[in-house]
């Protein structure tokens, strides 16, 4: 079924206006703040200690090496729940958008076991294809833009995940393509801010930064649904 770019964009963003939405973007907070602290933590436990007082690399955490590296790992694996319940919870009917716990327990192993996976296969090849040249590797990017659902929504392992994404997107991966950069323009756009605040602070930059992009990830995920439901023909 064709993909309509417009459609997708409206329907996504009110796909992600409401309980569900507001507490993930939450939960998206909360993992990215924690996994960049403990990103800092590692840069600023590895720099000489008469530097570690003036790098400015923004909030640190009084953590060894060890302990921020462990704190990273935990909180990739919050943020990869979030996106799995978000890819579920987007794609529900309009009257069915209230809080509901199974979200987060139906088949989450197994979930989040096949999207680690399939996360491996997928950035290898589109690293590989973006090292090739360039275009490759936004074709296997769009080809694979809905493994997670095929995993959430469809409990899909990881090689029929990627069947299923590359399914999905056969006729529609210029549109898929238009999306991809619409959106990611206007996050990247938007984010800049946290930027321009880096300049006089660089902690608050970063706060800034995370506050914008965590909300947006969330609307993303709600357009993402929307077009994977349109072009699986469901919407």
């Amino acid at each position: 079924m064709a993909l309509h770019l417009g459609r997708a964009i409206s329907n996504g963003i009110r796909r992600t206006l409401n309980v569900t939405g507001l507490v993930l973007m939450v939960l998206m907070f909360v993992y990215t703040f924690g996994f960049v602290a403990a990103s800092n933590t590692i840069v600023a436990n590895a720099l000489p200690g008469r530097l570690q007082s003036q790098a400015q690399i923004g909030f640190a955490l009084p953590l060894s090496t060890a302990s921020a590296a462990a704190l990273g790992a935990v909180c990739m694996l919050i943020g990869l729940v979030v996106l799995l319940v978000a890819a579920r919870a987007f794609v529900r009917d309009p009257g069915n958008r209230g809080w509901d716990g199974r979200l987060f327990t139906r088949r989450m192993g197994w979930a989040v076991l096949s999207a680690v996976g399939a996360n491996i296969v997928v950035s290898v090849a589109v690293s590989i294809g973006f090292v090739l040249l360039v275009v490759p590797g936004l074709y296997l990017a769009v080809s694979f833009m809905f493994v997670v659902f095929a995993i959430a929504v469809e409990d899909r392992g990881v090689v029929a995940a990627m069947r299923r994404s590359w399914a999905l997107a056969a006729g529609n991966r210029w549109r898929l393509l238009a999306l991809m950069l619409i959106v990611g323009i206007g996050t990247g756009a938007l984010a800049s801010v946290g930027s321009l605040v880096a300049i006089a602070n660089p902690m608050a930059g970063q706060v800034v930064s995370l506050a914008i992009t965590a909300p947006l990830a969330m609307f993303s995920y709600g357009i993402l649904a929307d077009a994977y439901l349109q072009v699986g023909g469901e919407s």
